[in-house]
Order: C-alpha cells, then structure tokens, then sequence
C-alpha cells in the first residue's frame, strides 16, 4: 500500500521493523521449540537387556522392555525404565527430574527412574518396576503436554479480544481505504495512508503471540529444572501470591529424625519399652518412625516378635494407638495425653524434662500402656535444610508474607522458626492436619475481602512435601 502511494520510506522503515520483529518471534520460538524438545529427549530410546539364561546383552527398544526385565546401564547411559539396583555401586545423576545437579548413589536395593543417566565408573544391573512409558520421565512428559493445553486466564482474555478487535480494526481500515475516494482523489490518498497505518499500529499479532510463547518458554524451562507446572493458569497464580505457608517437616526441615533423648519413666526396662515402641512404629511411615527404629537398633533392640500388634490406627495430628497383647498402647504427642488425661500423672521433674527437649528444638513424644499410664518419652531432631533461611529472606525481599505451619510444640516450633528467620508472629504451632486446612481457608477469605479493582489478586500458597501434610 505505502509502494503504491510512493511512500517509499514509510513502506521500507514498515518492512525493516517487521523483519526484526519477526525474526525476534523466530528466536522466541524456537527456544520454547527447544526447551520441549529437550524434555522429550530425556525419554530413552534404548536398552541393554540381559537375557536371563545366556546372560548376553541385546539392545532393544525402550519401549519393549517389559516390567522384571534386568538391563545392563554403562556408565554414560541412561536407565530406560524405573526399576531397582541389584548388581553394582555407582552415582546417577537426577538433575533432569529434580534438578538437584549433585550425583546420587545408588547401590543394591536402590530405586532408580528412567531417564536418568548413569555417571559413576560402574555399571548398574536394574531390574525394571515399570515399563518405559510408565517411568517417572515419560509422566513428566505428559504433564508438560498436558500443561501446555491448559490456558490461562489471561490467554483467553487475549483471544477474546482479539476474536472482536480484528474484525473492527480491519473494517475500519477498510472503510478508511474505500470510502473517502468518492470525495476526490487528495481525500482518497490521505485516508489510504491512514487505513495503511491504522492497520499497521493496530495490528494484534504481537499480542496474539507473544502471551502463548511466554507460557509455553516458562513451563518448558521449569520442567528442564525439575518443577511441573500444570499449566498457564498456575504459573500465572504463582506470579499474583503474596502469602506462602510452609509445612515444617520435610519442607523446611530435611525430614530426616534421629532419636535424641528416649528415658523410661516406669517400672518397666528402659529395652521393654523401647521393643514397644519400635513394634508400634514399625507399620508407619511417617520419618519420626523411621528415626525411632534407628535409634532402637542402634541400642541392639530389635522389633519383638513374641509380642502381638492389632488394630493399629493413626490419630492424625495426635499420633497412633494399637493393641499390644490385648492392652491398648498410645504412642504421640503431648497434646494426644492430655486429651487421654495421662499427662498430668506425670511428675513435674519428667515434664520439665518435656519442656526442656522442646525448648531446644526437639520433637518429643510419649508412649503409654493401658493400666501402667505414661511408660516412656523421647525426642527426635531434624536438621533445618541450608537453603531454608536464604530462601526465606528472598521471598520477603519480594514482599511476600511467610508462615511456618507445624504440629509441634510451641517452643520447638520457634526455635525452628528462630533458625531461618521468621518472627514468633509467623509460626504458628499445635496444629492438627484440619487446622492447617482451616487457616489457609481464613488466609484465602482475608485476602478476597482486601480486593480492590485497582489491586493485583493476592494469592495464598500452601507449600508442603506432600498431601498428607494437610490431609
């Protein structure tokens, strides 16, 4: 059009910025081509497969290898399915699903998931728990897939726009370009040249595009860094949250006890109640238990096999109770005996003790056998992860509001909260699983009562290693 007039100028400045805006598009793309590209090639294409009679290798298809298959993993080769070590010692490197970039070793009896790359200086026989396209790599791939239908808010709200904002925008110009020439040709070329520009500066695309290839970019980089996001609409919440609650355990903390203190408090043997113990620990799987039976063994007491464990049951947020030669057994937190009323039976030398476990940071627990009361206390520590207090401040530098959600005591709760900078204000303690439901649930009510239209969603963000935490 601007050829047409003569405007040399204008058409060779208009083809030069749309050259460059194009190729910028090019670039854009490609790199979010390149990023789903590269979680696609996790997936393995192969595997050494180790015939059970001959002992042979034979490479086959990843995708025909068949769950209790061994295969064969060289070091510089990746696993092809989920599967178990039992042959070799070596490191893998994981950073494509977790994104932790420091090897892990993995021995006899260790999981391994596919996709995952074998770069110790040992082979690793695997017997494989899942076929290839049931590995934790090809799950991670269809999220992805499946995020990348999943449309934000913000890219229908462009679609809508656009779907009216074209249609105007071209009849205008149309009008513009056709209309006025009935009223002389000055008149005609004037309101072409404006049609032209009209169509140029109104022009969507850049809209249009730009907002699916800033999603689909910033999901591929994240799920390269071992973060699935289900799609546009989350990552676009993520960006509008003002307020994260953490769970303590496992979260905050590395979820790895170990028993500190344990003292009988009974007529019975320091070894008797502590073969009760590991016998009623020993069905859970919470990491307290793990830490119990540890530090049980650790004593050389093992999990007694002349005794009889029934009816083992979990009091959330209290801790569980089961019975033990037909007398009923509680093991948990303060707040589970004192709502059984043993607690207060306990002599004020023993529960300062409690006190003093907790005030240093410990966790501590009671176990009780019906008709002898309180029989045993303990505590367990769990270290604070070292990223904990640098990832704190950074959010709050963001002017992001942190909160520590625990069922801990309050003394332990704080000296936690104390170690990664967070004020008694932000901790809150003795909270059952439904209370940290519930004070998300107020969290989320407070902030849409706060709303404005001319203010940005403030979001709430509940972080935790797992769905039991607020189970």
């Amino acid at each position: 059009g601007a050829v047409a007039l003569q405007e040399f100028t204008e058409a060779a400045a208009v083809t030069f910025l749309f050259s460059i805006s194009e190729a910028l598009e090019s670039i854009a793309t490609s790199r979010a081509r390149n990023a789903l590209s590269a979680i696609v090639q996790l997936r393995p294409d192969r595997a050494s497969v180790i015939n059970p009679i001959t002992k042979q290798i034979v490479v086959l298809p990843a995708s025909a290898v068949p769950i209790g298959t061994l295969v064969s993993v060289k070091t510089g080769d990746k696993v092809p399915c989920d599967g178990c070590v039992v042959e070799g010692q070596s490191t893998v490197d994981e950073s494509n699903l977790t994104g932790e970039s420091i090897p892990v070793k993995k021995g006899p009896g260790s999981m391994v998931s596919g996709g995952t790359t074998n770069n110790g200086a040992t082979q690793l026989v695997v017997q494989t728990t899942a076929t290839a396209d049931q590995s934790a790599v090809a799950k991670l791939i269809r999220l992805v897939e499946e995020a990348q239908t999943n449309r934000s808010e913000t890219e229908k709200l462009v679609d809508r726009f656009a779907a009216v904002y074209t249609p105007i925008v071209l009849l205008a110009a149309l009008c513009m370009c056709t209309i006025p020439w009935a009223f002389g040709n000055e008149k005609g070329r004037a309101w072409v040249m404006t049609g032209l520009i009209t169509i140029v500066i109104a022009c969507p695309c850049a809209l249009i595009i730009s907002t699916p290839v800033t999603y689909v970019a910033a999901l591929a980089a994240a799920a390269q860094r071992g973060i699935v996001i289900k799609g546009g609409a989350y990552l676009e919440a993520m960006g509008s949250v003002k307020e994260i609650a953490f769970d303590k355990t496992g979260t905050l903390t590395e979820g790895v006890f170990a028993l500190l203190h344990f003292e009988s408090v009974s007529s019975r043997s320091r070894k008797e109640v502590l073969e009760y113990l590991t016998l009623m620990e020993s069905p859970a799987s919470h990491p307290l238990s793990h830490a119990i039976i540890k530090g049980a063994a650790n004593e050389q007491v093992k999990i007694p096999k002349d005794l009889s464990l029934q009816n083992h049951t979990l009091l959330p947020g209290e801790g569980i109770a089961a019975d033990i030669d037909g007398k009923k057994v509680h093991v948990g937190n303060i707040r589970l005996f004192k709502r059984l009323g043993y607690y207060d039976e306990l002599s004020k030398t023993n529960r300062d003790t409690v006190e003093e476990w907790a005030q240093s940071g410990g966790t501590v627990g009671l176990i009780s056998i019906e008709g002898e009361g309180i029989t045993g206390m303990f505590s367990v520590t769990d270290k604070v992860r070292d990223e904990s207090k640098s990832v704190v401040a950074a959010l709050k530098e963001r002017g992001i509001s942190i909160k520590m959600l625990t069922g801990d005591l309050t003394p332990a709760a704080l000296c936690i909260g104390k170690q990664i900078g967070l004020s008694s204000e932000d901790v809150k303690s003795q909270l059952l699983p439904e209370d940290k439901v519930e004070f998300i649930a107020n969290a989320v009510q407070v902030n849409k009562k706060q709303k404005r239209w001319w203010k940005s969603t403030r979001n709430v963000m509940m972080v935790g290693d797992g769905v039991s935490r607020i189970r």
